[in-house]
């Protein structure tokens, strides 16, 4: 399994002890949830292959630390993120949503480490919502994101917010497994992935957003350069006859 948030820990630490003017007080939030989930399937398996489980338990836990430095301008965030499911092998997973550093100034504020970012309103389907990977596992609506690594840098202005993004690392969507009730008519081999040209795990990809709210109306620019979250599935052929993606 990745483990992409050990840089951005060790980040977090080097700000920490290496800020000039930090004084050794700080503030130190502490949050997050635990709980646990029962799937029940009152039907048969509709695809060849799902298990026939009518009842699938899991239990999930996400704490949140929040480290408020100096006068306030500075930030620490850990956020991980773990699950044990009963049936599904691939929804056992674990995952830093975030860790990263915050530093906000008067017009402006950036951030660097792990983060998840939202950009859209309340519309059902965020078409331009394309930052964080989806954490697909975790529920076929597609409102769980994988933690991205990023720079992020925000400017704050009369004329509207600017926000710029530097996105290093691609990360993978994640899918149930082959044999879980919740998948697809085709099982999804994770384990093929092809990128396109110039593309891959390390391309660092580049965004922007531009927003702004002129009376009862809300102004939205955005901009993407790098591999798309969305990936495209190709049935392939096993030797045995049978279709995957």
């Amino acid at each position: 399994m990745r483990r992409p948030g050990r840089p951005a820990i060790a980040l977090l630490l080097a700000v920490a002890v290496l800020q000039p003017g930090v004084p050794l007080a700080a503030e130190l939030d502490v949050g997050g949830y635990l709980g646990g989930e029962t799937r029940i399937f009152p039907r048969s398996p509709a695809f060849e292959g799902q298990d026939d489980t009518r009842a699938s338990v899991s239990l999930v836990a996400q704490p949140e630390f929040r480290l408020d430095l100096g006068d306030g301008d500075d930030q620490l965030t850990f956020i991980p993120f773990g699950r044990w499911d009963s049936h599904d092998n691939r929804r056992t997973h674990a995952d830093i949503r975030e860790a990263n550093w915050l530093h906000v100034a008067e017009s402006w504020d950036v951030e660097v480490g792990i983060g998840q970012v939202f950009w859209g309103v309340t519309e059902s389907r965020h078409l331009v919502d394309i930052v964080n990977q989806l954490d697909q596992v975790e529920g076929i609506e597609g409102d769980a994101k994988l933690g991205q690594p990023m720079v992020n840098l925000n400017l704050l202005s009369d004329y509207g917010t600017f926000r710029f993004y530097a996105l290093p690392f691609f990360r993978e969507r994640t899918f149930p497994s082959d044999d879980a009730r919740l998948r697809g008519p085709l099982p999804i081999n994770v384990n093929d992935a092809s990128f396109g040209k110039n593309a891959g795990h390390d391309e660092v990809a580049l965004a922007a957003r531009y927003t702004n709210s002129m009376g009862p109306f809300d102004l939205g620019l955005s901009y993407f350069h790098g591999t798309g979250r969305d990936p495209t599935l190709v049935p392939k052929a096993k030797p045995d006859g049978s279709q995957h993606f």
